[in-house]
């Protein structure tokens, strides 16, 4: 359990093939996956791997020169985490992408663009529930790979990044987020074992079996007594029991929506509960009522709010109603 899971660089020129090689790798992988997408038959000649070759020795000279430059780079289990969950969820999505009618371009684009938005999201929230950390020195709101980010922040930065591209793109937001919803609670679980790596979102003390004692990197670092791992409580309660019950459920959601917000309502009640053992920014007292934190005040307006509207809308469904426009 480290923030840090390694140092990269400085880099030799006999580390450039490596390099190269990776992001060939993910340019290749971008090429097949966009041209089968969209029905587009190329013949593999000179052209063909010129242009490949060409959009991978820019990344490549462009991310020797900022390790060489700026380094040796940290790679942060977070990021980490968070970049491998977004890759799980944005496969699973491309996957399972007719089930709602979705292109093969937009399963890969619009993520893109969602994940922009939730880093941007998260990050605005965390310095608002943090304001007090950051009115001495502003200058370092913009500091992310400090570490800080926040739930409910990066979802709303990503619901509305993800709204805006599906405008521009002329396709359902409704039906994207139908689709996105076990992909979002399956990168949420992975990332929440970044949490557990870096050492944030920690427990309260606790003198269970499995409490885990952190180890002390810094001055952000948790308490040196045992905790509750309440990181792995919710990427655990997500895998066994948000996930299963998002798919079980989703022939009983026939509502444009629906779908997103009964993930919306599982992810929430779970973190209502877990939030019972946290402590942090979200565990703080909400003060319009001290009985919730602030994070159990934003989960229950989420589960009363959304739980009311797929009760209402499927109901109306059933009795004949017209379903309602995406």
């Amino acid at each position: 359990m480290h923030p840090t899971i390694a140092i990269v660089g400085p880099w030799e020129p006999t580390d450039i093939p490596l390099v190269f090689a990776f992001f060939f790798a993910i340019v290749w992988l971008w090429t097949v996956l966009e041209d089968r997408a969209i029905g587009r038959q190329r013949k593999w000649g000179v052209l063909y791997f010129g242009e490949i070759f060409l959009e991978t020795a820019i990344p490549t000279g462009l991310t020797y020169a900022l390790v060489n430059r700026l380094g040796p780079l940290q790679v942060r289990s977070y990021g980490a985490m968070m970049l491998l969950g977004f890759i799980a969820g944005a496969i699973w999505l491309y996957l399972d992408r007719k089930r709602y009618g979705i292109a093969g371009r937009d399963a890969i684009q619009v993520p893109l663009v969602g994940f922009a938005g939730g880093i941007i999201g998260g990050r605005i929230g965390f310095v608002l529930l943090e304001w007090a950390r950051y009115t001495d020195h502003p200058s370092a709101m913009a500091n992310l790979w400090q570490g800080g980010m926040s739930w409910h922040g990066g979802l709303a930065g990503s619901l509305g990044a993800v709204a805006i591209a599906c405008a521009a793109k002329r396709i359902s937001f409704a039906r994207m987020m139908d689709t996105i919803a076990p992909c979002l609670a399956l990168g949420y679980a992975i990332a929440r074992v970044g949490c557990f790596l870096n050492g944030c979102c920690y427990g309260q003390e606790c003198s269970l079996p499995w409490a885990v004692t952190f180890p002390q990197w810094g001055p952000g670092s948790p308490p040196a007594l045992p905790l509750h791992p309440t990181q792995l409580y919710s990427a655990l309660g997500t895998v066994l029991i948000v996930i299963p019950l998002i798919l079980l459920l989703t022939r009983w959601t026939r509502q444009p929506f629906s779908r997103f917000m009964l993930f919306m309502v599982l992810s929430s009640i779970l973190r209502f509960g877990v939030e019972h053992y946290r402590r942090g920014a979200s565990a703080e007292i909400f003060s319009l009522m001290p009985v919730f934190t602030k994070a159990q005040a934003a989960s229950l307006a989420m589960i009363l709010i959304f739980g009311a509207i797929i009760i209402w809308r499927e109901l109306q469904g059933r009795r004949g109603s017209p379903a309602a426009a995406d």
